[in-house]
């Protein structure tokens, strides 16, 4: 009987490191079918009141495009991870392109920053509220990744651990750096 039940945990063992290894090694952002999205037109604000248009801000160059909400519990756990990969991004420089997909003034996005501990963090916001539908968005927070002509090439709806290794190294990759 000991036997059995030794011969029973070293194959679940087993097992679990086969599934371990499986679902780190899969991309914390899954490709897509390249999808152009025309950016044309879609202007952003900083929250000094500046405008900004996407296509112009992505330029030809592959970028990660970052939509959160000031509604979104996720986004609230998840903003502070992503505001210290930012400055790290920026030590580098890389594109990363934050936007809070909603209408809403930029004093209610400031004080909701504030609140979090994120005075002064770099975000746009969408007054349109037009991004959401031009990126085929469901869910928020939702992160996309942007290839050089303006496609999205792969997508996550849900938070990302920002610290994460495995995601920088996925992020990394694909900014070529």
């Amino acid at each position: 009987m000991v036997r059995g039940a030794t011969a029973l945990r070293t194959a679940l063992a087993t097992a679990g490191l086969a599934l371990a290894q499986f679902v780190h090694a899969a991309p914390m952002i899954p490709p897509v079918a390249p999808m152009a999205v025309d950016a044309g037109g879609l202007v952003l604000a900083r929250l000094d009141g500046t405008e900004t248009d996407l296509a112009a801000l992505l330029a030809g160059r592959p970028a990660i495009l970052h939509f959160w909400a000031t509604w979104c519990g996720p986004c609230r756990e998840e903003l502070p991870a992503l505001a210290a990969y930012a400055a790290d991004l920026a030590v580098n420089g890389g594109a990363l392109v934050v936007v809070a997909v909603e209408p809403s003034p930029p004093e209610k996005i400031e004080a909701f920053l504030a609140a979090i501990g994120l005075d002064g963090f770099a975000t746009l916001r969408d007054p349109s509220g037009r991004s959401g539908a031009a990126f085929g968005l469901f869910g928020m927070p939702s992160t996309l990744l942007v290839d050089r002509d303006g496609r999205v090439v792969a997508r996550r709806a849900g938070p990302l651990d920002w610290q994460d290794p495995a995601v920088r190294a996925e992020l990394a990759a694909h900014l070529g750096k």
